[in-house]
């Protein structure tokens, strides 16, 4: 009788093991964004860090989150800037395709560049596909749509702007697992 509950124990724990949801993350120092966002100098200027975050769930979705931030010298976040998006994935070894999100939310605290540069935004989204319903107005004249930064490592990514006539539907986002972090596998569309 031991013995069965002991096995009946361990598939109980193989199982949660098994479908548990794994978080990846992959940061980036100042350093990492130089010439490689859209608004460079402001980001850099004031010591922006990003840090990108997926969480892989056992039912076959994801939350992908893209983070920009600038930390004052007590610790406290000064200026945060969050994109999260949901979807579903696949998954073939250690890589991971993010298929083009369904529901996606930004906020944006400009932090010591509010107001004199930059407009905050607290709670954009856009939900069922409904992609233009998410935009972002970060300047009077500039706005973006939330779903346009999903694609390309970094927040702000200089390559993916409103204006940068891809479609952005068809656009996933490929990462191999290392452990805990992921590293981006960036194609070339020309390669196509």
């Amino acid at each position: 009788m031991k013995k069965l509950l002991s096995i009946a124990l361990s598939l109980c724990l193989l199982l949660s093991v098994a479908l548990a949801d794994v978080t990846l993350t992959k940061v980036y120092k100042t350093e990492d964004l130089v010439s490689n966002t859209f608004h460079n100098g402001f980001v850099t200027a004031i010591g922006m860090t990003g840090e990108n975050t997926v969480v892989l769930k056992d039912d076959g979705t994801y939350e992908y989150t893209k983070r920009l931030m600038q930390t004052a010298e007590d610790g406290t976040v000064a200026a945060d800037l969050v994109y999260t998006f949901t979807g579903t994935y696949t998954k073939d070894g250690d890589t991971v395709v993010l298929m083009f999100p369904t529901a996606g939310t930004a906020s944006e605290n400009w932090g010591p560049l509010a107001g004199s540069y930059f407009q905050n935004t607290e709670n954009a989204s856009f939900a069922d596909s409904d992609y233009a319903a998410g935009v972002v107005q970060c300047k009077e004249a500039e706005s973006h749509l939330i779903a346009d930064l999903f694609e390309g490592p970094y927040l702000l990514d200089s390559l993916t702007t409103s204006d940068a006539a891809f479609d952005a539907e068809e656009c996933t986002v490929t990462i191999t697992v290392s452990g805990d972090t992921f590293d981006y596998v960036i194609t070339n569309s020309d390669d196509d």
